[in-house]
């Protein structure tokens, strides 16, 4: 679909993680659809679906991160315009809390959930820098970042604060995503271990569950709402854990094997290099489509 210029801005005020190009996966699945030339029509009544390229991410930074609702109103105004058919209008928003669309209801894919439904797609960055020598193993699992931003993360802090082999550490301001003593630091501790811990925090998923991918380390999610994507798809149980309460993570930290967190953590970097990354995850958009 055409979408008036002022909902693609060019770029966004705050890059985040600090280490992230001003690119996402709104830019990228726009870009990979415009090349899928046998899924597309010029004419409106012939499509099954109808996609909205709006930068919902870079229009909501831009706009104060939507505080006090700012920007809402003028972009409710800006996609009432554009839309044919909302009820077979689906788009791709990586932004907290989905698109925030006031008075419209589109299918949303979405990276970030918070109470808002959607379909979970991954929440990406640019790749991290990796040392080209091997990490030596420190720990059963790790987490660096913010304590304070879901009640989850205080409990899994004073719950391992005195646990040797479960290393937390950072409590680092979240708003502009700063990793623990430097991006570096961070890369080295998550590469020491075995499992890397992703709490949820304001929304429902973590960066840091596909940057431990990308770091050849098996991810956890840790949160009450399982948004690991695509799972028709994608064999979540063979490269990740999940845990929906800290004691439950506590008895996966007590019971499981380095060998199977390595073997874990093989098969996650392989998946993200292959199905999950810039480009290779789009195409199970269209396959979550068709099951609607």
């Amino acid at each position: 679909m055409d979408v008036p210029a002022i909902l693609q801005p060019l770029k966004q005020g705050l890059k985040y993680p600090a280490h992230n190009k001003d690119y996402g996966i709104e830019q990228d699945f726009l870009i990979w659809l415009k090349k899928q030339t046998d899924l597309l029509t010029a004419n409106p009544a012939e499509a099954d679906f109808h996609f909205l390229p709006v930068y919902w991410t870079r229009w909501h930074i831009n706009h104060n991160f939507a505080v006090n609702s700012e920007g809402l109103d003028e972009m409710d105004h800006e996609v009432a315009k554009a839309l044919l058919d909302e009820t077979k209008t689906f788009t791709i928003t990586q932004f907290d809390g989905g698109t925030l669309l006031r008075t419209h209801k589109l299918i949303e894919f979405t990276a970030a959930r918070t109470n808002n439904s959607g379909i979970d797609i991954p929440i990406l960055c640019s790749r991290h820098p990796k040392p080209f020598w091997g990490v030596k193993k420190k720990y059963v699992a790790s987490f660096n970042g913010s304590f304070n931003t879901h009640p989850i993360r205080t409990q899994m802090v004073e719950r391992f604060k005195n646990n040797p082999d479960v290393m937390v550490a950072g409590n680092v301001p979240t708003r502009f995503y700063k990793r623990w003593l430097g991006i570096m630091d961070y890369n080295l501790n998550t590469m020491a271990s075995y499992i890397a811990l992703c709490p949820r925090g304001t929304s429902c998923n973590s960066f840091r569950f596909f940057e431990a991918m990308q770091l050849g380390v098996a991810p956890c999610l840790v949160g009450d709402v399982d948004v690991r994507p695509f799972k028709s798809f994608i064999p979540w149980d063979e490269i990740s854990y999940y845990a929906s309460t800290v004691d439950e993570l506590e008895n996966l930290l007590n019971t499981v094997t380095k060998e199977e967190a390595i073997a874990k953590s093989k098969k996650a970097l392989w998946y993200f290099n292959n199905e999950l990354y810039y480009q290779k995850w789009c195409k199970y958009v269209i396959e979550e489509l068709k099951q609607l």
